[in-house]
């Protein structure tokens, strides 16, 4: 992805957007070599700057029992 302002949503955030019980998390491998960070977890989707490099997105379930949402991640360049 390109350098810029970023910020993270989904749809339907079956427990809303802030719950470690369902949500994304996300690593960004920045192009310049300065080592991995994490640039998404709930409670901080954004918006925030981002390095060019590669974006990992992880969808995560912590609860038991099913979920039955369709979730739908979306990330936005404000800049």
């Amino acid at each position: 992805m390109d350098a810029g302002t970023y910020t993270l949503d989904a749809s339907d955030w079956p427990y809303d957007s802030i719950s470690w019980l369902i949500g994304i998390q996300s690593t960004l491998t920045p192009d310049d070599g300065s080592g991995q960070t994490i640039a998404f977890e709930p409670k901080g989707y954004g918006p925030r700057p981002l390095k060019a490099g590669t974006l990992r997105l992880n969808i995560f379930v912590n609860t038991t029992g099913e979920v039955d949402k369709t979730f739908t991640p979306r990330l936005y360049k404000i800049d």
